[in-house]
């Protein structure tokens, strides 16, 4: 499985110019999400839902 490091391909979207105001089109990206309420460190349903 190849890594990949967005930061680095896409820096314009993590590190911007403070200068500077700009409209950017953000590429499709999959995200992973858990809903769930309360601390994740101590929470069970949120090592269950894991």
């Amino acid at each position: 499985m190849t890594k990949i490091d967005l930061k680095k391909e896409l820096s314009s979207f993590y590190n911007p110019k403070k200068s500077v105001v700009n409209i950017v089109d953000v590429p499709p990206f999959y995200y992973l999400m858990i809903d769930g309420q309360g601390d994740p460190n101590v929470s069970p349903s949120y090592k269950q839902a894991l």
